[in-house]
């Protein structure tokens, strides 16, 4: 039996009925087993003081893609798990965009069986379709009877609508949550960034807001027509924030996610022709920025996503038009957040976001900070000030954008799998 007493940990957790309070919370085997004030410690019990800290259910990364197996010049399970450990997150959803892609029982098992030593978990969310190809259904129920938490073809979006149908229908027979990332590719026309004023000013072919929409619109129908559970991933546009928001009024089972960037910056951003900026979706107009920021705030949009998506010098350092979409930023997530969004959202509304909703719209269970609950915790300081440097990055990956800027926050470690693991801060 492994026991461990927090000492003086400030929770934040909305769910909790200890949130804002300073609290000693004990750790056996897994479980949290008690909170108080001043807990008494017990024989050969080990003792982490985290005064001037504070505490979280861990935090739960809906998206990113580690590159493991085939391409592994990007990241490898093991780079991207230790990323993530810097960034505080005790739980990564790894995308199916590997080589070969993940679609078959063994896919599923290698991951866990490579995430058996690693701190944080990783679940593997298998392809929707075979090859990712939007032609033809995976064996979904056996990745799901392997521990695949979701289906999804990333960012390859499922532009076949019966496909879309067929796979509603059958994740009902097991609650096999179903992922698709809205977007019309021949709307986009090759487009580079977001179509508007900073586009046509940079001479960029544009990425419209109806590209999305038209996409969110038709999947929110097939959501009601099949009485199915959907997820809509990467939410960027202030059309779609109004689209779920009436959808989730209307009684529909309807999730979503934005990625975090897409809170963070506009496409004022990509003025000097940065690759590292180069995303999808693109960034957006500030209207679509500030609509999104109300929609975290209103809980139509359920999580916020890093979207981690590593890529090496050749696919970023060179001509913008050939240049990868992506950008690698797990570890200074929080950072920036705290930099940039903390007076637009709060703390609890980060931890709702990273944290309840992630778990919710997966089934990944609840970790709440109670009694009982099991003990996946994150630990981390909102206040401290501090620079990412490449020397201390745990990713491989070369597009790194926030290098070098200043950040407020930072996570100093993880519960997880019985232990305590300190970042390498």
């Amino acid at each position: 039996m492994t026991s461990i007493l927090l000492r003086k940990a400030q929770v934040v957790d909305p769910r909790s009925p200890y949130n804002g309070q300073t609290v000693d919370i004990r750790i056996v085997d897994e479980q949290i087993t008690a909170i108080g004030e001043a807990l008494e410690a017990e024989n050969d019990e080990e003792e982490v003081n985290l005064e001037g800290l504070s505490i979280s259910p861990g935090w739960v990364e809906m998206h990113s893609d580690f590159a493991d197996p085939g391409q592994e010049e990007r990241e490898t399970l093991q780079s991207g798990s230790m990323a993530a450990l810097r960034g505080g997150f005790s739980t990564v959803c790894l995308t199916p965009n590997t080589s070969p892609v993940i679609q078959s029982k063994s896919d599923i098992e290698y991951i866990y069986a490579k995430g058996q030593v690693l701190p944080v978990n990783l679940y593997p969310i298998g392809a929707l379709s075979r090859d990712m190809k939007g032609e033809e259904m995976t064996e979904m129920f056996d990745m799901f009877s392997a521990g695949a938490v979701a289906f999804s073809d990333n960012h390859n979006p499922v532009t076949n609508p019966n496909l879309l149908k067929m796979a509603l229908l059958y994740s009902k027979t097991a609650q096999m949550p179903v992922v698709d990332f809205p977007f019309e590719p021949k709307l986009a026309n090759d487009g580079q960034m977001n179509e508007g004023h900073t586009g046509t000013y940079l001479g960029l072919k544009g990425i419209p807001n109806l590209s999305e929409e038209l996409i969110v619109a038709r999947d929110i129908e097939l959501c009601a027509y099949t009485e199915g559970s959907l997820h809509l991933s990467r939410i960027s546009t202030a059309g779609s924030v109004e689209r779920i928001r009436q959808a989730k009024a209307n009684g529909l089972n309807i999730t979503c996610d934005v990625n975090l960037y897409n809170l963070l910056l506009t496409d004022a951003a990509l003025h000097e022709y940065d690759s590292f900026y180069k995303v999808q979706p693109p960034l957006r107009s500030e209207e679509d920025r500030k609509a999104l920021i109300r929609g975290v705030n209103d809980g139509t949009i359920d999580a916020i996503a890093v979207d981690h998506n590593p890529m090496d010098v050749e696919r970023k350092k060179c001509e913008f038009q050939h240049a990868s979409f992506g950008m690698a930023y797990i570890e200074q997530a929080f950072g920036l957040y705290g930099a940039e969004l903390s007076k637009e959202i709060t703390l609890e509304t980060w931890v709702q976001c990273l944290s309840h909703g992630p778990r919710e719209a997966y089934n990944l269970g609840p970790i709440e900070i109670v009694e009982g609950a099991p003990a996946e915790l994150t630990v981390f300081d909102s206040k401290v000030s501090w620079t990412a440097n490449k020397a201390d990055s745990q990713s491989l990956a070369y597009n790194q954008p926030f290098l070098g800027k200043p950040l407020q926050g930072r996570a100093f470690g993880i519960f997880n799998k019985g232990e305590y693991f300190k970042t390498e801060s």
